[in-house]
């Protein structure tokens, strides 16, 4: 009988044993699940406020039609109609790549020169802004369709709370036309807000595709100001006529894109037909990407 208590007893202990370390092994998965969570939104963040800052840093930039806020996360909508999202946050411990620009307008990430212009120079934009992601433990990096590749750095990515290094707040006038974004260092950008100065060309495509020797039309819509003539490439010609009836969806005008004729030296093969709508000292402008196959 001694020993078939005995026995009891242990199997209890070794039950108790398993139960705990199952018990531990779900904490660390939870653990785990919600390390992951974090850090996708730190990537998602990330992104979303370069993309910010890249709007800031363009001198083109398109006019805002209208902001929203809810508890620090503010939706940008543009004269377009493309949305951006800015989270103002306070520095997280979330280990992420040092962002900045030089003097010469360049993007820098973790103190590495990228050789890729993030401030346009007046009549030309910059080339882009960088886009990040996490891959097994490493943060990534690209620009435009070019390839990922790892952060220069050996670091642990960290996972308690998130953090912005770009911008410290952000508010919208009283009267809701004015925007007013303050960087961390101190800067300044105020942006007007026109919820009537509007030029939107309407593409579902992230770019348009011609043969050579070929026609497109585009609708687009512009209201609130003076629509000036079509800016593009070599090789191409677009044109911006007004519709005589427009339908519910408002689009008022059609973009007619003359894709190159003749040899493919003579052409930009991939570039994009610019629409511009004027408003005083205020402007809206769209742009549709175009490439040749």
């Amino acid at each position: 009988m001694k020993y078939i208590k005995s026995y009891i007893f242990l199997t209890l202990m070794v039950v108790s044993l398993v139960g705990c370390k199952v018990d531990d092994l779900k904490d660390d998965v939870n653990d785990l699940k919600d390390r992951v969570a974090l850090i996708e939104e730190q990537v998602k963040l990330l992104n979303d406020n370069v993309e910010v800052l890249a709007y800031v840093l363009d001198p083109q930039q398109k006019t805002i039609k209208s902001v929203t806020e809810n508890n620090g996360q503010y939706v940008i909508t543009l004269s377009d109609g493309s949305v951006m999202t800015l989270t103002i946050g306070q520095p997280g411990t979330i280990v992420q790549p040092e962002i900045s620009v030089d003097n010469n307008g360049y993007w820098v990430v973790n103190g590495i020169f990228t050789g890729v212009k993030a401030v346009g120079e007046d009549g030309k934009n910059g080339e882009g802004y960088p886009e990040f992601r996490v891959e097994k433990g490493k943060w990534q990096v690209r620009f435009g369709e070019s390839g990922w590749s790892d952060v220069p750095g050996d670091y642990d990515l960290g996972t308690e709370s998130l953090g912005d290094q770009f911008f410290e707040s952000a508010s919208l006038s009283d009267d809701g036309t004015v925007f007013t974004i303050v960087g961390t260092k101190g800067q300044v950008y105020t942006f007007p807000v026109v919820a009537s100065l509007v030029c939107e060309i309407k593409n579902d495509d992230a770019v348009a595709t011609f043969e050579y020797d070929s026609v497109r039309e585009f609708d687009v819509k512009i209201s609130g100001g003076e629509p000036l003539a079509p800016i593009y490439p070599a090789g191409w010609r677009a044109e911006l006529t007004k519709k005589e009836a427009v339908g519910t969806d408002e689009y008022n005008y059609t973009l007619i894109v003359y894709a190159p004729v003749g040899s493919k030296a003579m052409a930009d093969n991939t570039s994009e037909i610019v629409v511009r709508v004027n408003q005083g000292t205020l402007w809206a402008v769209d742009k549709l990407q175009v490439e040749l196959k």
